[in-house]
């Protein structure tokens, strides 16, 4: 049985999975990669020096609103109020159909594009029937991918967690009581029989947090080094392009084959949890202890891909170099927990 647990976690509304005392999965219910959504957007202005424009996509958001266009990326089908023959015709107040091609990420607004991938998007038709749509529709709407409640994001946390621990049954505490009622509305969502407990910080004279230790149990998420059980450890570096994870056997006084291959499955298992709990996407490179014998390597690289068969986020093994590192990639649809959370601050 595993618990799931939403309450606040570093100021954001947070979905945390907990199997046998650690955190197997983290969803920060309140951040939104809008990766994929379609929008009817308004051309803010145009930077002719850069052949781009700025587009507003959702009106209340100030400048998270905004995205980046690149006026090649612009079909002239795709801008909605008048008939051009090319983007370069482009002006300041038109409408236009665009998709968020790569999300916001600090400083950087998201990019968008006119260029529709049908692949990222949950829209059911082709060009002519998403256009026929957007001509319909005022500016700033979200035309493709539904925005899901609370408990539907909930409902998919369970379902990835028992993927993740082969375990169907568990149950679902909350101290928010805007988010206790909607489940309690929305049960038939989850399993049969579902304890959904709304949790009394009055009562038990203890925070929710506190209660289930997720201080403790979740710092080593905003940590370089991570320490294994064996005393080998594990070094994370986090990049906008790629993340390196390199495995190190720390004090280890044993060096025979078979004890690397042990020590490099457990590396492999806290590398998988750390890139699910820190939503670590992209290309991903794990640098192995070395092994000597092509047996002990293909069994670590079996060992590797039935641990990651049901990630939530497609991990998919691509190839062992000839130095020794396996090199990964990974779905991303939202942010990663850096993007997400100002470790500044902690």
């Amino acid at each position: 049985m595993f618990d799931v647990i939403i309450t606040k976690w570093h100021e954001h509304l947070t979905c945390i999975g907990i199997k046998e005392n650690r955190v197997q999965y983290i969803d920060i219910l309140d951040s939104k990669d809008r990766t994929g959504n379609i929008y009817v957007g308004r051309v803010e202005n145009i930077v002719a020096n850069l052949s781009s424009a700025f587009v507003r996509i959702e009106k209340e958001s100030g400048k998270h609103g905004i995205g980046f266009l690149p006026l090649k990326s612009l079909p002239a089908k795709m801008i909605l109020n008048r008939s051009v023959e090319s983007s370069n015709e482009l002006k300041a107040g038109d409408i236009v159909l665009v998709q968020v091609s790569v999300e916001e990420i600090k400083t950087k607004q998201a990019r968008l594009t006119g260029k529709i991938d049908f692949s990222k998007a949950d829209f059911s038709g082709d060009d002519e029937k998403l256009l026929a749509i957007a001509k319909t529709r005022t500016e700033y709407q979200q035309i493709s991918n539904d925005i899901s409640t609370a408990a539907d994001e909930i409902e998919k946390a369970c379902n990835i967690l028992s993927n993740i621990t082969d375990d169907s049954d568990y149950k679902i505490v909350t101290d928010d009581n805007h988010i206790y009622n909607e489940l309690i509305e929305r049960k038939d969502l989850f399993i049969d029989n579902v304890n959904i407990e709304l949790y009394s910080e009055k009562e038990k004279r203890l925070p929710l947090f506190v209660h289930y230790s997720l201080t403790s149990r979740t710092e080593d998420l905003f940590r370089k080094k991570v320490w294994l059980d064996s005393g080998a450890f594990l070094v994370i570096e986090q990049t906008e392009t790629l993340n390196l994870i390199d495995v190190n056997s720390g004090k280890a006084l044993k060096k025979n084959e078979q004890f690397f291959l042990e020590l490099n499955k457990e590396a492999a298992r806290e590398a998988y949890r750390q890139i699910r709990l820190r939503n670590l996407s992209g290309m991903i490179l794990i640098d192995f202890v070395t092994l000597s014998k092509s047996e002990t390597k293909d069994e670590l690289i079996r060992y590797i891909k039935d641990l990651i068969r049901n990630d939530p986020m497609n991990l998919t093994f691509i190839d062992l170099t000839k130095l020794g590192i396996i090199e990964f990639t990974r779905d991303k649809r939202k942010k990663s927990l850096r993007e997400t959370i100002d470790i500044k601050k902690m």
